[in-house]
């Protein structure tokens, strides 16, 4: 693919890595010439520095031969405005991010065709989402819907007191339709056999139908849906966030230290109490009793803000934590000081637009632990070589698992002589190693 990417902010490098990894030729654009010069001395790619909406910048970028155009500047209008010409000078394929909450009128965070843009994504709506589904989940640290959401990868953390815990996989009785699909022990993801055990201190994924699967949380973990949220922080996430709390039927508090914004929220947001105040005054935090919140969520605008409230709710005995990370290399720190979940807007937009990368018969595609692994939806095509043989006799590479097929509006998490059938939708956690050969499955075979 030819892939041209305008603003190497955070997000911007993230695709630029991926697009090189994958030896997609890549031109990557930038207005502040020390963003350029820096991808330069990392990366062997084009470069040009330039204002990245500008006709002739454009041009330079060969934009009209490009297979996808991603515009992600700091700069919303300037994101449209590039996408759209790209698209009309004939890219194949545009990509816009946007932060402001007035340019797509949806819940979800990604709309398509907005002013003949392909794809326009809102990565703090989509972080509102993610919150969310954590917030309903049973004790889950991340929470990914897949196949329109009919099967769910979550993520759990064990401890001393899991009755999983020193057990072989073999051994351990859990709901039908559900798998342990991979785990991850010192930072290091694995994809398991029957005879690894599991220890305290493993992050384990779970994939199978949303109902088992939220069955199977309360074997790993004792902890319940959250009912009661305290929110620090008013801006976009905050605000997304309380009303797909409220409309779940949760207990919402929001903490904001703007007036102004304060009581705009209180106007606005309907059955939802709003504080005005600072979410790192202990005090505060004392007297709204944000110890007895199920749940404790900073996505202020400060990182500072969100580690400090963060730890102070966790100080006042906050049962879970999750706080949000605009610089993503902070995640790491957060965790090693106590708090449950870290997310982070640019990842979230990272990892959205790192599935229009892909070439075969991809619908979506989902990055765990920084790039180790991958969870693939991947459509069976007429002829390809994953069709019309039982599981156990492919050529399955280790490291890699067949995690559910979806035929129509049948689901199932596959066994060793289930047949994949043309048309298929099958569902791959696969170690990044093995990208390669998971391919090559889905490829015609060859007479």
């Amino acid at each position: 693919m030819f892939v041209v990417v305008i603003g190497l902010g955070q997000v911007g490098r993230h695709v630029v890595r991926t697009a090189e990894a994958e030896r997609h030729d890549v031109v990557a654009i930038d207005i502040d010439p020390r963003a350029v010069r820096d991808v330069e001395e990392h990366h062997d790619v084009m470069t040009l520095v330039g204002y990245g909406a500008s006709p002739r910048i454009l041009d330079e970028a060969r934009v009209s031969e490009a297979d996808l155009v991603v515009a992600v500047t700091d700069r919303d209008e300037v994101n449209l405005i590039a996408a759209l010409a790209a698209r009309q000078a004939g890219a194949k394929k545009c990509i816009a991010r946007v932060q402001d909450d007035a340019f797509i009128d949806t819940e979800d965070g990604v709309q398509y065709g907005v002013l003949g843009v392909d794809v326009v994504l809102n990565p703090q709506v989509l972080l509102a989402r993610e919150i969310a589904k954590i917030a309903r989940s049973h004790g889950a640290l991340e929470v990914i819907e897949l196949a329109n959401a009919r099967i769910e990868l979550v993520q759990v953390e064990l401890n001393e007191r899991s009755r999983m815990v020193h057990k072989p996989l073999a051994k351990l009785t859990l709901p039908d339709q559900v798998l342990v699909a991979a785990v991850v022990r010192d930072g290091e993801l694995f994809v398991p056999g029957g005879a690894d055990v599991l220890l305290p201190g493993d992050r384990v994924y779970l994939v199978g139908l949303p109902k088992q699967v939220e069955a199977a949380e309360d074997l790993f973990t004792k902890r319940r849906e959250a009912r009661r949220v305290c929110i620090v922080g008013g801006g976009i996430v905050g605000e997304a966030l309380a009303r797909l709390l409220v409309a779940d039927g949760a207990e919402v508090l929001v903490i904001e230290v703007d007036l102004e914004r304060a009581k705009a929220l209180g106007a606005r947001l309907e059955r939802v109490t709003v504080v005005y105040g600072d979410g790192t005054d202990l005090q505060l935090l004392r007297e709204e009793k944000v110890g007895s919140y199920d749940l404790f969520v900073a996505v202020s605008h400060e990182d500072e803000v969100n580690l400090m409230a963060g730890l102070l709710a966790m100080r006042a005995g906050a049962d879970r934590t999750v706080a949000l990370a605009h610089r993503a290399d902070y995640a790491d720190i957060y965790k090693q000081l106590g708090i449950d979940i870290v997310l982070s807007p640019r990842l979230v937009a990272s990892d959205h637009i790192l599935r229009y990368f892909r070439r075969h018969a991809l619908r979506s595609l989902t990055v765990l632990e920084d790039g180790q692994a991958e969870v693939l939806e991947l459509v069976a095509t007429k002829g390809c070589r994953i069709t019309g043989t039982p599981l156990r006799r492919l050529s399955i590479p280790r490291g890699t698992l067949l995690a559910a097929v979806v035929h129509g509006e049948r689901v199932t998490i596959p066994k060793g002589d289930d047949v994949v059938r043309s048309g298929d939708t099958v569902i791959v956690l696969t170690l990044a190693a093995n990208r390669a050969a998971v391919a090559r499955l889905f490829r015609k075979r060859v007479l």
